[in-house]
């Protein structure tokens, strides 16, 4: 048997070999590995030696492998294949070039507050995909979070992962499994255990994120769990009292002590996660839903700061149209013509109909005094005059902004370069089969450099302020990645079959809010049917996208023709 000693870098196991430690746990040693037969890079669990003569463990082990295989999300991190050589087990996962959430939080103590929301908000739909599925995490916590270099977030390391409906008793009696500071109250105390509990402990992981430090301590596990068996939960708003008050709100009823007073499902958390998104936008100026979206389209004030717009200009520019039309009405008609004076009761004072926005000094600055002569030319010369400051009001007067009745659609995919480029094409031909347009990053230079230099997330958050105003009204982001192979063999010759995930979600470009369902998928394929396979999965699983898309799109159309 290969011992824990004996592997080091340069050690092949199961046609792996190993390059360095990437991290230890419980149950056994994470490597960084190199698969030999298909020269990629992998991350390699290989389970402890002193477990490996324990059944108990060992199946555990297994079920760990088998829970990850039956996952199929793109912020759950795909495992490749299962083996055992020497009598040491072991698995393989797609590697992830980045850190964990553990590390990055000793580095930087605390994490802004929209950053953590999007993170809470991956972690919450890798929930949800477990959760369908009956599977509770158990220990979730931020070593087991991965954060690769496009701020991407993948859930890790299932192994006290526990079925809902299986009847396998894999725990000992009075074991505790999970780490204490973000487990529920229910796993302190050994109740049973549903996916609230994993939503508890997504609480604590975004308690910890916005305070820099975990919601309850102790000075051994034991008295941390007994803290959060016995005592409540400082709320975090008195912790980071910067914190807006709907986000305080949402973790408090995350880290709700009865599991009924929580949210009940993942997809609760993801709404009440975009609802905090919204309400942060809007303090910040942005509009943040569809429902307030046409507001977006009102333009931005060009007075001098302090001055308001209102009725009041708008009677004042009116009062001055007409007075002008009266002159060059009674100009054009003559009836002044027959008059060699004017009498002062026949002068138009503009005095009261000019707004607050136009001086009442500019509007009748060039009115002629009361019982001056005035000749014709006299009288064109006023009118023309007159004209300048309703001119100069109108010209100052804000221009509406109508948004589009075809929008425009940023296209972004991200992963494997082998599959991009069809999935975009594919996608591409989804969007504008609904009637959309589309625009890719090539039209923004600086938004193109940043994500081909790997500088940029491939996140709403980020792209946003990239876009120029108008070049597009929502987001489409798509990822596809290569999770697997395996050799096939067929009439004499041998392909790889790779197997391939993908994902596309579609936001407003305005507010960050979805438009359309999320939507995954995953695709098999060899290099003679790769363009056909991939083309009919994503068209099986996207194809209600756009049509999506537009019906939210009309819906805001309809709103603005409305106002």
């Amino acid at each position: 048997m290969v011992s824990d000693h004996d592997i080091g870098e340069g050690t092949i196991l199961g046609g792996f070999k190993i390059e360095k430690v990437l991290g230890k746990g419980g149950m056994g040693v994470v490597y960084k590995g190199h698969e030999l037969s298909l020269n990629r890079k992998v991350a390699l669990k290989v389970l402890s030696q002193r477990l490996c003569s324990d059944k108990e463990f060992i199946e555990r082990f297994k079920r760990e492998a088998r829970v990850i295989a039956a996952l199929n999300h793109p912020n759950i991190v795909h495992i490749l294949s299962y083996g055992e050589e020497h009598g040491r087990y072991y698995f393989a996962m797609e590697y992830l070039s980045g850190k964990d959430l553990g590390r990055i939080l000793k580095e930087r103590h605390s994490i802004p507050v929209q950053e953590a929301l999007s993170m809470a908000s991956q972690i919450a739909g890798a929930l949800s995909e477990a959760g369908s599925r009956g599977v509770v995490h158990r220990d979730l916590k931020p070593s087991n979070i991965m954060v690769d270099e496009m701020g991407r977030v993948k859930v890790t390391d299932f192994g006290v992962a526990h079925f809902q409906d299986s009847g396998a008793k894999l725990t000992q009696t009075g074991l505790f499994l999970g780490t204490p500071e973000y487990a529920s109250p229910e796993q302190a105390t050994g109740r049973p255990l549903d996916v609230r509990s994993d939503i508890y402990a997504l609480g604590a992981v975004l308690y910890r994120m916005l305070s820099g430090k975990p919601p309850i301590t102790g000075e051994s596990p034991l008295a941390v769990v007994t803290k959060i068996a016995t005592e409540p939960v400082t709320p975090i708003g008195q912790v980071n009292t910067a914190l807006p008050k709907r986000v305080c709100e949402l973790i408090d009823r995350m880290m709700a002590k009865e599991a009924t007073d929580r949210f009940q499902t993942p997809e609760e958390v993801l709404t009440a996660i975009d609802r905090c998104i919204d309400s942060i936008d809007t303090m910040d100026g942005n509009v943040p839903s569809a429902k307030r979206r046409p507001a977006m389209a009102k333009p931005v004030r060009t007075s001098p700061p302090g001055r308001k717009f209102g009725a009041k200009f708008w009677g004042g520019v009116a009062g001055v149209a007409l007075a002008v039309l009266l002159i060059v009405w009674l100009v054009e008609g003559g009836f002044l013509k027959q008059r060699e004076t004017v009498e002062p009761k026949s002068s138009i004072d503009l005095s009261d109909q000019v707004s607050e926005e136009i001086p009442v000094e500019s509007a009748t600055a060039h009115v002629p005094a009361p019982a001056v002569p005035k000749g014709e030319t006299d009288l064109q010369t006023a009118a023309v005059e007159e004209k300048r400051p309703m001119a100069a009001a109108v010209a100052s007067a804000p221009k509406k902004e109508v948004l589009p009745r075809v929008p425009t659609v940023l296209l972004v995919v991200s992963g494997d370069e082998t599959m991009t480029s069809l999935a975009r094409g594919h996608l591409e031909s989804i969007v504008m089969d609904s009637g959309l347009r589309v625009a890719s990053i090539s039209e923004i230079p600086m938004l193109r450099e940043k994500i081909q230099f790997g500088t940029t997330p491939i996140t709403w958050h980020v792209i946003e302020p990239l876009v120029p105003k108008g070049k597009a009204h929502m987001l489409m982001l798509a990822e596809v990645q290569k999770t697997g192979s395996m050799p096939l063999k067929y009439y004499g010759r041998v392909e790889e079959m790779v197997t391939a995930t993908f994902s596309v979600r579609s936001v407003d470009m305005a507010s960050g809010v979805s438009v359309a369902r999320p939507v995954s998928g995953s695709v098999k394929f060899t290099p003679l049917n790769m363009e056909k396979n991939l083309k009919d999965a994503i068209a099986s699983t996207s194809s209600g996208i756009g049509p999506e898309m537009k019906a939210y799109w009309e819906s805001i159309i309809h709103a603005q023709d409305l106002q």
